[in-house]
C-alpha cells in the first residue's frame, strides 16, 4: 500500500468527495434499491456525517486525492433487532485498486474509530466476503435472506 500513498480520512473533512463516492457505490450495487439513485446515496452520506451519534464514513485516498475505497459505520443498517445498533457497511474498494489490502485497512480503521467512540459491538452482512471478515476477527451470527440475496450476518465484539 505504501507505493500508492494510502491515507484513510473521515468523509466529514472531505465532503467534496460525496458525489464521486455516491456514484461509485451506485455503480457497484445499483441492482439493490438502497443504492439505485446516486442522489439518495449522497443524502445518506451527508446525513451520516452530520448526525450527532456515532455514524461515520471513512475514505481511503491514494496519493492524497484519488478515491481508493470507502467504509462506514451505520446505525441500524438492519433495524429488525434493537440490540444490533452499529453496522459496518458500504465497504468498497475501486476495481483497479482491489487486492492491495485497502478494504482490510478501511475495516480496521472503522473498528478502531468505533471502539474509540465506545461502541461495544459492530455487525455486518455479506454475501461473499465471509473469509475476509473471519480473518479480521468477525464471527458468524446467522444466515438469512436479504432483498433476495443469501447473506451471512457477522459480529465483532469491541
Amino acid at each position: 500500500m505504501d507505493s500508492i500513498g494510502l491515507e484513510i480520512v473521515s468523509l466529514a473533512g472531505q465532503t467534496a468527495h460525496i458525489p464521486a463516492i455516491s456514484q461509485l457505490l451506485h455503480e457497484e450495487w445499483s441492482a439493490f434499491e438502497h443504492w439505485a439513485e446516486p442522489a439518495r446515496i449522497s443524502q445518506r452520506l451527508q446525513a451520516r456525517i452530520s448526525a450527532g451519534h456515532h455514524e461515520f464514513t471513512l475514505v481511503a485516498l491514494a496519493n492524497k486525492q484519488e478515491i481508493a475505497g470507502t467504509a462506514s459505520v451505520i446505525r441500524y443498517e438492519l433495524a429488525d433487532r434493537a440490540d444490533r445498533e452499529y453496522w459496518l457497511g458500504e465497504v468498497f474498494t475501486c476495481v483497479h485498486m482491489r487486492g492491495k489490502g485497502i478494504g482490510s485497512a478501511l475495516v480496521r480503521a472503522c473498528v478502531e474509530k468505533a471502539r474509540a467512540a465506545g461502541i461495544d459491538a459492530l455487525w455486518l452482512y455479506t454475501p461473499d466476503q465471509q473469509a475476509l471478515y473471519a480473518r479480521l476477527g468477525w464471527q458468524e451470527a446467522e444466515q438469512r435472506e436479504l432483498v433476495g440475496e443469501h447473506v451471512t450476518v457477522m459480529m465483532l465484539p469491541l
